[in-house]
This record gives C-alpha cells, structure tokens and sequence, in this order.
C-alpha cells in the first residue's frame, strides 16, 4: 500500500465525510464529558440543550483535533487514542471534582508529580490500585489494537489541507467570539467558567490562554504616565524594622460565617478574639476549595492573577524561567532575610524551585523537620510551625521575614463519622449526613490549627525582638458550601488580620481599624502601616489605589515586568535567584564508621528523610537513628569512597545534598 503526495480530489471528498461523522461523534462525546463534569445525566442533557454555539465550537475543536489522524497510515489507531484521551480527560475530571471545588485544567498536568505526592490522602490504597490496573488494561488493549490494526492508504496532500482547513476554522471560532462576545474570554471564577462555558472550550483555552496578553495601550507614552509617580517616589527610610511574618492558614476562615451550623463549643476561640482586637478586614482570595499557590503568589508579588491564563499557575509557568519582583527581594533591600516555611513536602507546586525566584533565603518544608506529627488524613499538623519559626527567628542575626505557610485542615474531609469529636456539629439536614461528618471533621482540624495559634502568639509575646504577624486564610474548604450558606455571601473571601508583640506600636495605632482587601494589595498595605515603600509594586499599590484607572494600569505594569520590555527596570530585570538555603538549619556529615559490618554516619539535622548517597548513589536502606546519626546495614565502602546524605521526599524527589566526605579505612 503506497501513500500518495500529489492532491486527491476523491481523498479530499473522503476525508470532509470522514470529518463530518468525526463532527456528530464529538457532540455526542461532549454530551458525555459534560454530565461527568455536572455529576448528572440531566444537568449535562441541559447544558448541552442550553448552549448550542458552545456545543458546536467545542466540537469543532475536538474534530479539528481527530483530523490529524488523517496524517497517519494507521487512521483508525490515532483516532482511537485521540477519544481514549478525551475520555480520560472528562473522567479524571469527574473524579477530581469529588475532591475540590475547581475543575482539571490544562495547568493541572503539569502538576502531576505533586499530585503522586498526595494521591493517598484522597485515595485508598485499593482505590489506587484499582485506577492503575485499569489504566494498565486501557493502554494494553490500545497498544494491542494499534499492533493488529492495518494501515490505510492516504493522501498527505489532501489530509494537510483538511487539518488546515479544521485549525483555521477553529482558531477564527476563537477569534470571532472574542471580538463578538460569545466566548468567555476572561475566567476570574474558574468553577464558574467551566460550568458556564462547558469543559471543552475551557480545557482549550487554558492550553492556549497563557501568560498576560499584550495590553492595546502598551506604548511609551502609556507606560511613562504610569512610571512617572513610581520613579519619583524615593525609597523611604525604614528605622523601625520590627521581624515580619505573613501566616497564610490552610482552608481557614470565621466559622461563624456559616449559617445555621451550631458547635458544642467555640471551634476557634484565638482567631475570634483577635479578630476582635486587631486590624484587619475581609481578604478576596483567587480561588476557592483549592489554589493554595494561588493566593501564595499573589500576597507575595502584588500580582492580580486574573490577568493570567484561564486556569494558571504562575508557579508552575512563568516563574519556572525567570524572578518576579515580591515581598522578599523588597524587604531583602532593607536587610531583612527571607525564609519560607511549610510542613508540606518542598516539591509541592515546585516551591524548591520557584521560591529562589521570588527573592527566598531558605525553604524549610517537612523534610527538613524535628518532631513531626501527623493527623487522619496525613497531613502534618500545624503546631510544628510554631518551633520552625522560632526557630528561623533565632538562627540569623539579620530582621526576619518569614512567610509560613500552614497545612493541616487540608481536604479531602471523611464522610464517616468521627469517633468522640471534640467538636460536636449540629444544624445540617438528616439527609446530609455525609456532608455534615466532612465539615465536623474539618472543624476539628481548625480547632487545633487555632491552638496553634494560640501557641504561637504566645511564644512570640515572650520574644524580645519586635515582632509583626500577618494572619490570613488562603481560601475556604472544599465543603460543597454555596454562597446562600455564607454570611456576606461570597466564596472568595477569607480574613486578614495584623498582630504585634509590641502593643501595636510597629502598626501605628492600628487597632480595630479595619479595611477589606484583595490578596494582591495585602503586603503593600501593610507596608504602608509599617512605613516601607520599597518596590514598584508596592509604590504603585500605595499610591494608586482608589485611581479610576488603578486596574489597568496594574495589568500593563505587571505585563511589562514579567512579558514586556521591563521599561519599569530600564530595560534589564534587576532580580537575580538567590542561592536557596534549604533547611533553617543545615544537614552536616561529620564523618562515618563501619561497626560490625554496617555503616554508621554522623552529622547534624537528620531527619527521617535523609537518605545516605555512596558515590552519589542513594542508600534506599538507610536507617534514621536520631538527628546525629543514620546507618545503613550491611554495607561496608571502599577505600576513598564518597559518603554524602540526600534530602529526599517520600517518592525520593531530590531536594538538597550534604557536601561529601571521603571514606578511608
């Protein structure tokens, strides 16, 4: 069977019918993709029947995406996996959305490897199991199927011009819904995007919807309005540097907000009272049940995510390649050190990675900790935060900036009921039970993630330096909760406050003044109350805040800074990584020894997940001891071998090596 180059009319004819059957199926295919997602038959029938421009623009997509098999011999196998993949999509979907309030998007791939890392807290291990036997099956029986499957003959001529043709259709769609208005362009509440606009066309449009589009007005003449009263604002004199610590708490907001749930006792009695006797306001969050990263970069940057892709992740894009102006590298020009903290694992949304490009000295994440423990779900509880951060206080000469970071009330929440809660809940209908054990475990989580914070302002009330804590929750649980079920009726709200150990002095007189904002004018805020200016973004924030034009002026700002000319800068990006310290103290070796045919290494900070590496080869069999010694049974080195210790996550994800030392006989 030879294939022909030369244009088929006949091919081309075959292949436009081939095209128009691929048409129909993809309808039917988003018929079934969409009641997965909406977890109904009904709901997606109706979603379907409601919005036929969508319907019909998203399958044109999923046909110009089947016509690429026309350029392949063995037709009927691509196309097969092209369906095999679209199903896979709607059904991790599916299954994702029993977990979290936001849908699977394209930026999720690429978070696949943290996903590895927590999969056992949502699934069992049957559950894992059963997922990787039949994924095992899908791919042999495609496999096997593409093995038998003959080739058909094709014409490349006539199949390049069916693509380009599809392509070309589907990319005017896209344009011509811009322009008109038919498509949803912008996606500041993504749930609410993917139920308004069906799974397709927001999958697409996270793939392609990257970065910060190029503002019309991006001109010189624009740019210098905007610069000239950031340009002319000096750095100010900071005398007074009291260490400053932004606490962004896990899933964590006033239960009091919730409507018509009773507790049998106050769930958090240290958050409610300084609520009452500090600073602080409503916090507009990017996310809600999930994008922990999200409001981490936007509290850090002074970056308005909804001027990103539909879906995004800047951690996971753009700070994968470059540094991003953020609260570290501005407080770092004040002598201030930076230091991350979070008892998750340091690879979770690549902080290792990304955190030297926001300006950190030191990352401490649960590798690196003393005295763990752990609750029902895995996730490590919060009361360590309060050790690490006294800890990262007492460990440097300079002031502290500490940004932590906690995770203990993370979902998902178990269904079963809890055996002798703490908390007792009340106020749900019988035939929510389910729902209601979920939140009453949730509540309990909260309630010691409150007694965390009770320890903690404790321990730094008896600390001698001046000491300013930003508290905040990074959004609301994953608790299926609506808007009609929240006092001030919003999904995107949390709380801020501001705490001092010095009777408020370091705040000017702040207390009980209260000001709602978004996750992106946090840190300039408080600045502003702290008497710092440094950094563009918060110069601008500070100054520009109730401009009519504040928000578009933050877009081609933030544009020029990480997309654009960087003019802002005079052209050149002035922020450099920084050599990331990882660990508040460091993994030392000290030296090692063989005893009775076992090899005994010594040092400082082990924990249990140091790994021995010989000759750069990790020692899976190594042993934690105490903090100052591992062994590895029988393993006796050779003379002049190499002995290191690798910091490891638990799926052994590399995180920091000791320097090695040389083993003599």
């Amino acid at each position: 069977m030879k294939d022909t180059v030369k244009f088929d009319r006949e091919k081309f004819k075959f292949y436009i019918k081939k095209t128009v059957q691929n048409y129909w199926f993809s309808i039917v295919l988003i018929l079934l993709i969409e009641m997965l997602a909406r977890h109904s038959v009904q709901k997606g029938m109706q979603f379907v029947w409601d919005h036929p421009f969508l319907i019909l623009y998203s399958a044109l997509i999923l046909t110009a995406v089947y016509s690429v098999s026309f350029l392949f011999r063995r037709r009927r196998f691509v196309w097969l996996l092209f369906t095999a993949l679209f199903l896979t999509l709607g059904i991790a979907n599916f299954i994702l959305l029993f977990f979290r309030i936001t849908p699977l998007s394209a930026t999720d791939i690429a978070l696949l490897s943290s996903v590895f890392e927590i999969m056992q807290v949502y699934l069992t291990i049957w559950q894992i199991i059963l997922m990787i036997v039949l994924l095992f099956c899908v791919i042999s029986a495609i496999a096997i199927y593409g093995y038998r499957s003959k080739g058909q003959e094709r014409n490349l001529a006539a199949a390049v011009a069916v693509v380009g043709i599809l392509f070309a259709a589907a990319a005017i769609g896209m344009n011509v819904g811009d322009e008109t208005g038919m498509l949803q362009t912008e996606f500041a509440n993504l749930p609410d995007a993917y139920e308004d606009n069906g799974y397709i066309y927001c999958f697409t449009r996270s793939i392609v919807d990257r970065g910060i589009e190029e503002p019309e007005e991006y001109t010189e003449e624009v740019l210098e309005d905007i610069f000239v009263d950031i340009r002319n604002q000096k750095d100010k004199e900071v005398e007074h540097k009291p260490n400053l610590i932004f606490l962004q708490i896990e899933s964590f907001f006033d239960l009091s907000r919730v409507k018509g749930a009773e507790y049998s006792e106050q769930p958090m009695p240290v958050y409610t009272a300084l609520l009452q006797s500090c600073p602080g306001g409503k916090l507009t969050v990017p996310s809600v049940g999930a994008g922990t990263a999200n409001t981490e970069f936007e509290v850090l940057t002074g970056m308005n995510l909804d001027y990103f892709g539909a879906g995004e992740y800047p951690y996971k894009t753009i700070l994968q390649e470059q540094t991003c102006e953020s609260m570290a590298y501005n407080l770092k020009k004040l002598g201030y050190r930076a230091t991350a903290i979070h008892n998750n694992t340091g690879t979770f949304y690549d902080r290792n990675k990304v955190y030297p490009n926001l300006g950190f000295d030191c990352f401490d994440s649960e590798e690196y900790m003393q005295g763990l423990t752990y609750n029902q779900l895995g996730w490590a509880k919060d009361k360590i935060l309060t050790q690490q951060i006294s800890h990262a206080l007492t460990a440097s000469k300079e002031q502290d900036f500490i940004y932590a970071i906690s995770v203990q009330p993370h979902g998902k929440y178990p269904e079963e009921q809890m055996e002798n809660p703490h908390i007792r809940v009340t106020g749900f209908a019988p035939e929510e039970q389910e729902r209601a054990n979920g939140f009453e475990y949730y509540v309990n989580e909260v309630h010691e993630t409150d007694a965390f914070l009770g320890m903690l302002i404790s321990t730094l009330n008896a600390f001698d330096e001046p000491t300013v804590v930003v508290m905040f929750g990074d959004h609301l649980p994953n608790i299926d909760i609506t808007e009609e079920e929240i006092s001030d009726a919003s999904l995107f709200e949390t709380e801020y406050l501001i705490w001092s150990n010095q009777a408020q002095r370091e705040i000017k007189t702040m207390k009980n003044t209260k000001k709602d904002l978004c996750a992106y004018q946090l840190y300039a805020y408080v600045f502003g109350r702290l008497g710092m200016n440094q950094g563009v973004l918060t110069k601008f924030h500070q100054r520009n805040f109730l401009d009519r034009v504040y928000e578009e002026e933050l877009e081609t700002l933030m544009y020029d800074m990480l997309y654009g000319d960087r003019e802002i800068f005079g052209g050149v990006n002035p922020y450099k990584p920084t050599v990331i310290q990882m660990g508040i103290h460091p993994i030392k070796i000290t030296n090692a020894d063989v005893i009775a045919g076992s090899l005994y290494v010594h040092g400082e900070n082990f924990t249990e997940y140091s790994k021995v590496a010989l000759n750069g080869k990790e020692q899976e069999e190594t042993v934690f001891l105490n903090r100052n010694t591992l062994m590895v049974p029988d393993l006796v080195p050779e003379d002049m071998d190499r002995i290191s210790v690798m910091q490891l996550t638990e799926i052994s994800e590399y995180l920091s090596e000791t320097d090695e030392i040389i083993y003599e006989k």
